[in-house]
């Protein structure tokens, strides 16, 4: 399956190497936040346990921040970001037209 989007810029803090960012833009142009991963529990496709199972199968080091209705998400490396690419960001398809 195609992705209804594509990822334009990745960002990295210089520091300590953690991904804060995943910025992507849906096909007609709407830049998002692929690591703000509130969008899976907002539209029930993701609850954020099975976020952290799917984390966990697919061997993702990362930490959920949760500030009020918003819940990001910091990746550990930028091998973490690639593996967040390819088996969890294309759940965004369902909720994007």
């Amino acid at each position: 399956m195609e992705n209804k989007y594509q990822v334009s810029n990745i960002l990295t803090n210089k520091n300590t190497g953690e991904v804060t960012k995943i910025y992507a833009v849906t096909k007609d142009r709407q830049p998002f936040d692929l690591l703000d991963v509130s969008i899976f529990k907002h539209f029930n496709i993701l609850t954020m346990d099975g976020l952290k199972e799917k984390m966990v199968e697919h061997h993702i080091e990362g930490n959920l921040v949760e500030k009020g209705f918003s819940i990001s998400l910091t990746l550990a490396t930028q091998a973490d970001a690639d593996k967040f690419i390819e088996h969890i960001a294309p759940l965004y398809n369902d909720v994007l037209q």
